[in-house]
């Protein structure tokens, strides 16, 4: 009997070891299953030019929306970062066109507008037709120098809100202003952008309140300087080429020309939808080539300006890898699962790349939405 008690016990013993063994591995699968949660990203490279019939953005907007992104990241600079910018830099120049225009039609400024986007923000997300507190709220954005978000609200006011004005709300619109045709002017309303075709009816649809900017200036001086250069080399081989139809010059621009055009073949392969377009391995090649004159492919030949073309591209990749880093550093403070990003289509693979080394993040093409 003692002999039986003991094995019983021997049994329960093992039992309890192996339950307790069973469960540590399954919470430490549970933990490295947390940890092992990826951003998954969708780069968007897109049109800054979205005329009428351009692709059927109504099917771009459902692709991302059924994505399910926590953030939707856009080509702008924080507020933050637009104060640093010089006079001339061009992202300081295009809002401020806007700026002084809300300057005169508003020339009083808000005391803590911070505090007054937060309190606004809350209290839009509880009741969206607070028209009035809205457009208190796109006047303290640009008086922060939040552009993105300025043109969200105003997108917002003139798509959805303002068919619904009352008297008052109406003569308060006007007053700061004006009218949609002098927000286009002052190039706050965009209607062929990206933005308003895409990025901020999607944000819309999401029940979503802002988007997040990415954007970086820091080089764009010796950017600048660097395209300018290059620049000047085309033009003297362009110069000669024109010049001697027999000349090496010739030679090498024309098989520019040619490397650079879209082909009868490429024609065939392509889709409907400019957006599936632009993310594709061909388009990749192609932009590269008509940004960077001819780009990496030409640098074996000889009269190529590689120095002054290598030049672009370090400056390049200078500012898409401070745009990663942006996207990153909010993505993650905020935990997000999904993010899309738009941005012009010359930097998706370039950011595709740079954001692929981090081990955190799983690229998703938009092809594949």
């Amino acid at each position: 009997m003692r002999s039986f008690n003991f094995v019983l016990f021997k049994q329960n013993n093992d039992m309890k070891i192996l339950i307790k063994t069973l469960t540590f591995f399954s919470l430490l699968f549970s933990l490295n299953t947390g940890f092992a949660q990826k951003i998954e990203i969708v780069v968007v490279g897109s049109s800054h030019s979205n005329p009428e019939g351009y692709d059927d953005f109504n099917v771009i907007i459902s692709k991302l929306k059924a994505f399910k992104p926590d953030m939707v990241f856009g080509e702008y600079l924080s507020a933050s970062d637009y104060k640093t910018l010089p006079a001339g830099n061009w992202a300081y120049d295009a809002f401020k066109i806007g700026r002084d225009f809300i300057a005169r039609q508003h020339p009083d400024s808000s005391k803590n507008p911070e505090k007054k986007i937060r309190q606004a923000n809350k209290s839009l997300a509880k009741f969206a037709y607070l028209h009035k507190l809205r457009m208190d709220l796109a006047l303290d954005y640009m008086q922060i120098g939040d552009r993105g978000n300025a043109e969200y609200q105003l997108f917002v006011i003139e798509n959805y809100m303002k068919k619904g004005f009352a008297e008052q709300e109406m003569a308060y619109y006007k007053r700061h202003f004006n009218s949609p045709d002098s927000l286009k002017k002052a190039r706050l309303y965009r209607v062929d952008s990206e933005y308003s075709r895409i990025y901020f009816p999607l944000i819309y649809a999401l029940g979503q309140n802002e988007i997040y900017p990415m954007d970086c200036q820091k080089y764009d001086g010796p950017w600048s300087q660097a395209w300018s250069s290059a620049r000047k080399r085309i033009a003297e081989l362009t110069k000669k080429a024109n010049q001697d139809s027999t000349s090496a010059e010739r030679k090498l621009m024309a098989e520019i020309d040619r490397y650079s055009t879209i082909t009868d073949q490429d024609k065939k392969n392509m889709s409907p939808s400019s957006y599936t377009n632009m993310a594709s391995k061909r388009y990749e090649a192609l932009i590269d080539a008509w940004n960077f004159y001819g780009g990496t492919y030409f640098f074996e030949y000889p009269l190529f300006p590689v120095q002054e073309i290598k030049a672009m591209y370090a400056q390049w990749a200078l500012r898409n890898e401070n745009m990663c880093e942006n996207v990153l550093k909010q993505a993650k403070d905020k935990k997000a699962k999904r993010i899309v990003i738009g941005v012009g289509a010359g930097h998706r693979k370039t950011m595709e790349d740079i954001l692929s080394r981090d081990p955190d993040v799983k690229l998703v093409s938009y092809a594949e939405l």
